[in-house]
């Protein structure tokens, strides 16, 4: 390896931590951002099949928003009473979880006893005329700390709403200026990339919907208390691939401790587990299909490294961002097909060209 090649890949890995860093920082302003212009992407195709019915790009835009919307809020006041109902009842559970470890921690009362003592050998004496210096109180979080940050919440929200109704407006243009700042990234190659990823998540959305609704449907069956709640809560932590169903799995289980007593506790995460299996080992490979398959290694290292970026969102959007990469890079790799038909706006410029 030269020593150029040497000095152009480490000024691109400390190009790549700036630029990871940034988005870190500016966390508010870029996971918004991100967030949208991935939803643009999947619903790319549906903007151009309004605009193909002679509608302009504008209105097919606004159509796709407003659908969107309307959706957002027809799901919020349809599981609003689920979720109020089981906030309701949090003090119930509570009480219960804290008998439960109030068990446990009983049957660990040794343990407890050396700590104890380990502690007061360690913790110094305090001398005579010295005040007892006694922490605070752990203060919890009120109204005054949530309304704190409405702001903040109200603005991720416009940034969120522009840059999708402008992404569906100008990504043609902007499609345009990378295959002149690059010219084998092509409008072709990056609408490819985001039809893949459009018919990769709806196909998704699509299965994780039904495996929500066969969840709802198994938790009524066992008697498990608002089943509705899990059955949302299954379709949407299955977006977040390995870590959303473990984590959805132990809250099963917790949630079965609470509710059931002696081997019942188990069922509803096994059951769930069970399901899990199924709908990743045999239900989603067949209908996503094997040229849409991602390397198991590179989603799970996708996943954590949005994870920690941007928490739950950053878990959301890696999927589609890595497909997208994917996608592209294999259209770069391989070199140029010929006989593919051109779009007249492609023609047109071919035709100048000449």
């Amino acid at each position: 390896m030269t020593q150029k090649s040497v000095q152009t890949s480490c000024l691109t890995l400390l190009t790549l931590i700036a630029v990871f860093a940034t988005m870190n920082f500016a966390e508010g302003l870029f996971a918004p951002m991100l967030a949208a212009i991935v939803l643009g992407i999947v619903c790319a195709p549906v903007t151009d099949r309004v605009e193909r019915m002679g509608l302009p790009r504008v209105v097919a835009a606004l159509m796709v928003l407003a659908l969107f919307i309307v959706s957002f809020l027809a799901l919020f006041f349809l599981v609003e009473p689920i979720i109020s109902k089981a906030i309701r009842n949090a003090p119930l559970i509570w009480y219960e979880l804290t008998e439960i470890l109030e068990a446990v921690s009983g049957a660990a009362s040794g343990m407890r006893e050396i700590q104890e003592t380990v502690s007061e050998a360690l913790t110094p004496e305090v001398a005579e005329g010295e005040e007892t210096v006694t922490e605070e109180p752990v203060a919890f979080p009120g109204i005054m700390d949530a309304l704190a940050y409405a702001p903040s919440l109200a603005a991720g929200i416009m940034v969120f709403v522009g840059t999708l109704y402008f992404f569906l407006v100008a990504r043609t243009d902007v499609y345009d200026r990378a295959h002149r700042a690059n010219g084998r990234l092509t409008r072709e190659v990056l609408c490819r990339a985001e039809s893949r990823v459009s018919r990769y998540f709806v196909t998704i959305t699509g299965i994780n919907a039904a495996f929500g609704c066969l969840v709802g449907a198994v938790m009524t069956v066992i008697g498990m208390s608002n089943p509705m709640l899990w059955g949302l809560a299954a379709f949407l932590v299955n977006f977040v691939l390995y870590l959303g169903p473990a984590g959805f799995a132990a809250s099963l289980l917790l949630a079965g401790i609470v509710q059931f007593d002696g081997a019942m506790s188990f069922v509803p995460a096994a059951v769930y587990v069970a399901m899990n299996m199924i709908e990743g080992q045999f239900v989603t490979p067949s209908l996503v299909g094997q040229h849409m398959r991602v390397n198991p290694l590179m989603v799970f290292i996708s996943l954590i490294f949005w994870l920690w970026l941007w928490g739950p969102l950053g878990g959301v959007v890696a999927i589609p961002v890595l497909v997208w990469c994917l996608v592209v890079f294999e259209q770069l790799a391989d070199p140029p097909p010929t006989g593919i038909e051109l779009d007249d706006g492609e023609q047109a410029r071919r035709q100048l060209a000449v």
